[in-house]
């Protein structure tokens, strides 16, 4: 059996709802499938100082790109004095840090300690002599060094000034 009254009380919302459906298609229908195209002008070109070659002193006109496409003879020595510089700086890190090192283990070869022995706990326990330790770190601080003296010789060969890997 069909009850009547559920059908009168959808009834209603039945209907709106297909007329709402009938009338979005329409809406859909009339709406024009491709867009008119784009008739936006393109921006004019801003010509700035750098674009502008300044006119030489005697009236004539010269004829040069604003930016030369090849590169100056500076700038490969700048990159090249920019990377040098850069080993230099880790090397001198690294001798500091070996400096440092070497100078930790003779003051507790000589009986003096600073007291944090018990806070370093990530140093560990070597069973390396104390001198044994010392003569490696002075080698690694001299190869270092070497290092740091064949990248000074290499510039030198390349025309890069000294100045220029402060």
């Amino acid at each position: 059996m069909i009850r009547t009254g559920a059908i009168r009380s959808g009834l209603p919302h039945l209907l709106l709802i297909a007329a709402i459906l009938l009338l979005g298609a329409g809406v859909v229908a009339q709406q024009p499938t491709d867009p008119p195209p784009n008739t936006a002008a393109k921006p004019k070109k801003v010509y700035t100082n750098d674009d502008v070659q300044p006119a030489a002193p005697d009236g004539t006109a010269e004829a040069k790109p604003a930016h030369s496409a090849a590169p100056s003879s500076k700038e490969p020595n700048a990159e090249l004095a920019r990377s040098m510089r850069a080993k230099l700086e880790k090397l001198a890190a690294q001798i500091n840090d070996a400096d440092k090192q070497i100078d930790d283990l003779k003051r507790f070869q000589a009986g003096e300690t600073n007291g944090d022995a018990s806070h370093q706990w990530h140093k560990g326990y070597n069973t390396t002599p104390i001198p044994v330790q010392i003569a490696k770190l002075e080698q690694k601080r001299s190869q270092l060094q070497a290092q740091v003296e064949a990248i000074y010789d290499e510039a030198r060969k390349k025309g890069i000034l000294p100045g220029q890997l402060r």
